[in-house]
């Protein structure tokens, strides 16, 4: 009984860390701090005076706390850094644990009696047997599966799934990256903290060898064994908590090499009748004077641009011209020149994800109709990616957009829903501006254009402007 109670505390250790490492990919190696805190922290409450359950619920807390600001301090990092970033934190509370006997004993660690009385609540006394901690695991394995099952199917999961897949991406769309970091390690500190918790009480001893960094590498691989069936986290902590230290980096390095590649959820979800039709916005894009220099190099030298209300402008020139840059330094949401995109998800819940709107949003299917893209298609062609670039970015609700060569890989047909949807987008009051090679498209498409050469506008008329440029 007690080894099955100490496994499936771990296991909700595992359960709490799986949004982090199976939807976000962020190899978090501090559960083992976060363990500690919460064994460490129970006894140390309760030493203090008390009551065990209040000691618990406090550690949890902590835990909690730990978690959230621990995330916030990697928010900005990319997955490398968050690796090394809580692996420090790991040897760090260890390290502390060890040199400072008087905060948790040292290597004997803290104490209590395992087989305890305690006064619950409603007046009963409960004595912490075994099976006692049976069931009590079992629920807290319950309660973070449901959890992470709601957690899953919400914004949150959408988030986590999309900053994985192109972080520049999510944030260009409104994803707050260091909060969503911070609420996923909250929950892997809350869970960490539960199971050091009810591990301390029963086995009696909160000891820092419980919690050495071993065990964070321990959960991580299961945790990423987990990602294909949360049973296979629950056998790989049992198996590695048996096996020689060695087994677990072996482990490890298997569990990363052979981690699944999540696919979208096919969501069987009806459009809105009638689907609402596009929000107006009015706005505009100005720019008096700009000056950009990257490395040493002048870049832009004084561009001066007006976008209108409802006015689609086009900028053109050569290849280093600046475009790009002056597209990036106007400091509105765009499209990237590269592929982009979130592979995890389905085009309907990407433009949610822009919506920053729960599941049931009818204006998703608004900005899906506006460029024609279907909204549970599992495969794209390169072309309707690009549409979708248009619906996502549109789905943020900014009075003025920018697209960076947005018919890159277009079929004749693919080009003209892009064509009707930029013309419908600037109808509704949107100030768009285009970056593109494809003088034809222009043409076909643009009220005004503006060509630089060099990170200046060429004066004198356009068409005589683009001969110079494009010509010589």
């Amino acid at each position: 009984m007690t080894d099955a109670a100490h496994d499936l505390y771990l296991f909700a250790a595992v359960l709490g860390l799986l949004p982090a490492v199976a939807l976000a990919g962020l190899p978090v190696l501090a559960q083992s701090a976060f363990v500690a805190l919460g064994g460490v922290g129970a006894l140390k409450l309760e030493q203090a005076g008390l009551p065990i359950g209040g000691a618990v619920l406090i550690a949890i807390a902590l835990g909690t706390v730990a978690g959230a600001l621990t995330g916030l301090l990697v928010g900005r990092t990319p997955p490398a850094f968050v690796a090394l970033a809580t692996w420090a934190l790991t040897w760090l509370a260890y390290t502390a644990l060890l040199d400072f006997p008087a905060l948790a004993g040292g290597t004997e660690g803290l104490t209590r009696p395992a087989f305890d009385r305690v006064q619950t609540p409603f007046g009963a006394a409960l004595e912490l047997t075994p099976t006692v901690h049976l069931v009590g695991a079992v629920v807290l394995c319950a309660l973070a599966y449901a959890l992470v099952a709601r957690l899953r199917g919400g914004p949150l999961g959408s988030d986590a799934l999309a900053l994985r897949d192109d972080a520049e991406l999510a944030a260009s769309v409104g994803v707050p990256i260091p909060a969503r970091k911070a609420a996923l390690l909250a929950l892997c500190g809350a869970t960490s903290a539960a199971a050091g918790a009810g591990i301390a009480i029963l086995l009696g001893v909160a000891a820092p060898a419980d919690a050495a960094p071993l065990l964070a590498l321990q959960l991580l691989a299961a945790a990423i064994a987990g990602a294909r069936h949360p049973l296979l986290g629950l056998v790989a902590i049992v198996v590695l908590q048996r096996t020689p230290d060695l087994v677990t980096p072996l482990a490890l390095l298997a569990a990363v090499a052979l981690r699944p590649v999540p696919k979208p959820a096919v969501d069987a979800i009806d459009p809105p009748a009638p689907v609402p039709p596009l929000e107006p916005v009015t706005g505009r894009i100005t720019a008096r004077d700009l000056h950009v220099t990257l490395g040493g190099r002048p870049i832009l030298r004084g561009l001066d641009l007006d976008v209108e209300p409802g006015e689609i402008h086009a900028l053109v020139g050569a290849n280093g011209s600046g475009k790009t840059t002056a597209l990036r330094a106007l400091g509105v949401p765009h499209t990237f020149q590269r592929a982009a995109g979130f592979p995890s998800l389905t085009p309907y819940r990407q433009v949610l994800v822009a919506l920053r709107a729960r599941f049931h949003d009818p204006r998703a299917w608004t900005y899906l109709r506006l460029v024609g893209v279907d909204p549970f298609a599992t495969t794209l062609t390169a072309g309707e990616r690009r549409l979708l670039d248009v619906a996502r970015i549109a789905a943020t609700g900014a009075p003025a957009l920018a697209f960076d060569e947005p018919a890159v890989g277009m079929s004749a047909s693919e080009r003209g829903r892009l064509e009707a949807a930029l013309r419908a987008l600037a109808d509704s009051g949107r100030a768009i501006l285009v970056v593109e090679h494809d003088l034809r498209f222009v043409a076909a498409l643009a009220d005004r254009v503006t060509v630089i050469d060099d990170g200046r506008v060429v004066t004198g008329d356009p068409q005589a402007a683009i001969e110079r440029v494009y010509l010589t």
